[in-house]
């Protein structure tokens, strides 16, 4: 007598109900203030550690530059946690975000014993918090972090979004992740012992984002750029806050609106950054992120004005604005044969499509999704431009050796 199997339709573990139940949906929602804070020896930075910090095992990673100017008056706000904090000291330069660099903070964490409540704090520029925010992704499937940026690039760009990673050889931030920070304390007093090359890539963001997105404050940074590059953004005060904070609003509104990249590959916030990370890395990241990012915006502005999508005279304002701020608009790596590299690896990022973000007015901006109209003639004759522009200024506006060498003297010292 053969054995027999009956599965009633009433079992909740019937073979129907399995196949329609095996699927999980699983969500995690985040949200993080952005905090502008007057100083670090301040009661408000003083809160804003004991609301983030206290009652957890902390590790804290400072850059070298960082350490040497605030490692002193830092250690005072640590001590009002109730556990001592461990600190790293970590390098932190193009060339060294790697996956090699994110282990080390790993290991560091587990000398300081970081448990599923731990946390990482940030305290550098947007390398040291893309390093930290890849190690936090990864420590036990994930710890919180921090980050309190240093830089000017770091306070309305690198350090508030979503995103840590570091670099594949030339494949820039090829390995990373979507980790929200738990808080973003930005303080702009650690501007004042920034570099000059610091402050003038911060700028470049604030160019790009201004450009496409925010005609006010562009006019804003246009109308002072002097004080605010030769003051560190210190003065005049009042619009110094203001460009800082709306930098930061526009930053985050745009990336509210599509956090983790999944409803469109459409960003504003890409302007600027189609050709950069090729262009950093032909030259060994010794053309360093802003520049790279204020040679692409004065591109996309000019071919956006021989393509007639914005007027010649917003597209020259665009330029002379980075001009004025001693940006450059030009290097000499950049060629027709980079221009088509940096737009195939766009379309591998960006499912198939360049989306070169372009302006259409201050303020305003539109897409280039294909490369139909992109003739290679057309892009020489940008590139030709920005060329004779550049040596027309007396070399002002362009990436010379001089510049080469003062960026390499910079890097070392890099906050």
């Amino acid at each position: 007598m053969k054995a027999t199997q009956s599965v009633s339709s009433t079992n909740p573990f019937s073979v129907a109900a399995q196949e329609s139940e095996l699927s999980l949906e699983a969500s995690r929602s985040s949200r993080y203030a952005v905090e502008i804070i007057d100083d670090i020896c301040s009661a408000s930075f003083e809160r804003w550690i004991h609301a983030h910090l206290n009652g957890h095992r902390v590790l804290v990673v400072m850059t070298p530059t960082v350490y040497r100017l605030y490692s002193e008056r830092l250690s005072a706000c640590w001590s009002a946690l109730d556990v001592e904090p461990r600190l790293f000291v970590l390098a932190c330069t193009e060339t060294t975000k790697t996956i090699d660099a994110v282990m080390d903070v790993c290991r560091q964490a587990s000398m300081a014993d970081i448990d599923r409540r731990g946390i990482l704090v940030s305290v550098g520029g947007g390398v040291c918090s893309d390093i930290v925010s890849l190690a936090a992704s990864l420590l036990r499937r994930g710890v919180s972090h921090v980050r309190i940026p240093t830089t000017l690039i770091g306070q309305v760009d690198a350090g508030i979004g979503l995103k840590g990673g570091v670099n594949l050889g030339a494949l820039k931030s090829y390995i990373g992740c979507f980790y929200p920070p738990k808080a973003v304390a930005v303080i702009p007093t650690f501007l004042q012992t920034l570099g000059e090359d610091g402050i003038l890539q911060g700028i470049a963001e604030i160019v790009k984002l201004a450009s496409v997105c925010d005609k006010e404050l562009f006019e804003d940074v246009e109308a002072a750029i002097a004080t605010l590059t030769r003051s560190r953004f210190q003065e005049p005060q009042r619009v110094a806050r203001t460009v800082i904070a709306r930098s930061i609003s526009g930053m985050l509104a745009q990336l509210g609106e599509n956090p983790f990249e999944t409803s469109t590959l459409e960003r504003a916030v890409d302007f600027g950054h189609t050709l950069s990370h090729p262009l950093e890395a032909a030259t060994n990241y010794r053309l360093h992120h802003g520049f790279a990012v204020a040679i692409d915006v004065a591109f996309s502005a000019i071919l956006a004005s021989r393509l007639s999508l914005i007027s010649e005279q917003d597209a020259l304002r665009i330029v002379r604005l980075l001009v004025n701020a001693g940006l450059p608009i030009y290097h000499g790596r950049l060629d027709g044969s980079l221009v088509e590299h940096a737009f195939d690896a766009a379309m591998a990022h960006r499912g198939g499509a360049i989306n070169l973000v372009v302006p259409t007015s201050i303020g305003q901006h539109t897409f280039i999704r294909h490369t139909n109209h992109l003739s290679m003639t057309l892009i020489r004759d940008t590139i030709g431009w920005l060329e004779n522009e550049s040596r027309r200024k007396g070399g002002s506006c362009q990436w010379t050796a001089d510049s080469v060498k003062k960026a390499a003297i910079a890097a070392q010292s890099d906050q």
